[in-house]
């Protein structure tokens, strides 16, 4: 079966990178919020979400909140990369690794898209602790993650490339990264910064072909506006 670039590309991500990304690369219809013991904190971390940076706006479509194991996106990423082989096992879901920590698991989260021309723009919030933040801020992948490929059910495959990314440091702690992936529909560009404020922990990912020095302004634009709205919002 052929696959679209749109199925390609999606698949690809959910297979490795950040999930902050997958909604807006899946296009599909707007998540409901989950009920559930953390649908209030969840409620209130949406709320947080910027709302407009610069000339990137929200993408309603690409938006889902509730307990971080119990969302959509999250579950489909997770049967993904059940299904895929990797030539390095010890980076399955690589740029993500952070997600598998029990506080986050059972962490009320927000998730959020924007559109923005240049590239696909996403933002996740998770209310934890402060150590527990800290914690997920610090956990990454090993250095044998630096090249990888992954192998999917029908036998394509697709290569991924994770650098670190020198950008300042925002928040009360920060760490920036870059990963690349290439299959059969081309090759693409993600551009992430992950950051702690206080007890929260965020993640802003961008992902597209655009300019690498552009998609670095923004990821400093937009990790500063959520801050400052978090601040606003949540005290």
């Amino acid at each position: 079966m052929v696959m679209s670039r749109t199925a390609l590309t999606t698949r690809a991500v959910a297979a490795a990178v950040p999930l902050t990304v997958l909604l807006a690369a899946c296009g599909g219809p707007e998540q409901e919020q989950n009920d559930g013991p953390d649908t209030e904190a969840a409620s209130a971390l949406h709320e947080a979400q910027p709302l407009n940076v610069k000339d990137a706006t929200p993408m309603p479509e690409g938006s889902e909140s509730g307990t971080y194991s119990d969302l959509v996106t999250v579950q489909y990423s997770e049967e993904v990369r059940a299904a895929t082989v990797l030539d390095k096992p010890e980076c399955l879901d690589a740029a993500n690794r952070w997600g598998e920590l029990d506080s986050v698991r059972e962490a009320p989260t927000s998730v959020a898209a924007y559109e923005w021309e240049p590239g696909t723009i996403s933002h996740i919030l998770v209310q934890l602790d402060e150590d527990a933040a800290a914690e997920a801020l610090a956990t990454e992948p090993p250095e044998s993650c630096s090249e990888y490929t992954a192998t999917y059910e029908d036998g394509t495959s697709s290569e991924y490339g994770v650098a670190d990314l020198d950008l300042p440091e925002v928040g009360d702690g920060s760490r920036a990264f870059t990963v690349q992936v290439t299959d059969d529909a081309g090759e693409n560009h993600m551009y992430t910064v992950m950051y702690r404020n206080g007890g929260l922990l965020g993640t802003v990912s961008i992902m597209g072909q655009g300019d690498p020095a552009e998609y670095e302004r923004m990821l400093m634009d937009f990790s500063e506006a959520a801050i400052d709205r978090q601040e606003q919002m949540l005290g």
